[in-house]
């Protein structure tokens, strides 16, 4: 987590599965902070609300990630919990201006699926992280075990 300057590790209790997603779209990471620095200068008092929600979601995401699981229902709870911060903070990202139209047809798409995901890095293109979830992954051992009997 990076935090006033410097970056600290977050101690991980349980796996958090990725799935990234290129979108082929390069970015350019001096226009879109030029983008959020316009943002700024036109509307100070909402990207303020916008950066402190953002820190807020991130300090949330942290305790979720940290937090012990003691059953498969509180890791079942706690990566719904997870989804719900990585929606809020895209949601976020996107009044950043920093989403694209790539993203968001990841967006899109995964989401036909039940998936989860959020731009990384400075957006404008580039990867999308996708959450895979406890119960998609047991659901698809299932399919492919049924597969290979049968």
């Amino acid at each position: 987590m990076f935090k006033s300057g410097e970056l600290t590790q977050m101690k991980f209790t349980m796996p958090l599965r990725m799935l990234i997603t290129y979108t082929k779209v390069a970015r350019n990471t001096k226009a879109l902070v030029t983008g959020v620095s316009e943002r700024v200068v036109c509307h100070p008092s909402a990207m303020y609300t916008v950066f402190t929600a953002v820190d807020f979601i991130t300090k949330e995401l942290a305790n979720a990630i940290e937090a012990p699981a003691a059953d498969d229902i509180s890791i079942t709870r706690r990566e719904e919990m997870i989804e719900e911060l990585m929606e809020m903070n895209q949601g976020l990202l996107q009044c950043m201006g920093v989403s694209h139209a790539s993203i968001e047809n990841v967006l899109r798409v995964t989401a036909k699926y039940k998936l989860i995901s959020k731009l990384t890095g400075a957006g404008g293109g580039g990867c999308v992280l996708n959450l895979l979830p406890t119960c998609i992954l047991i659901n698809l051992f299932g399919i492919i075990t049924l597969c290979i009997l049968n």
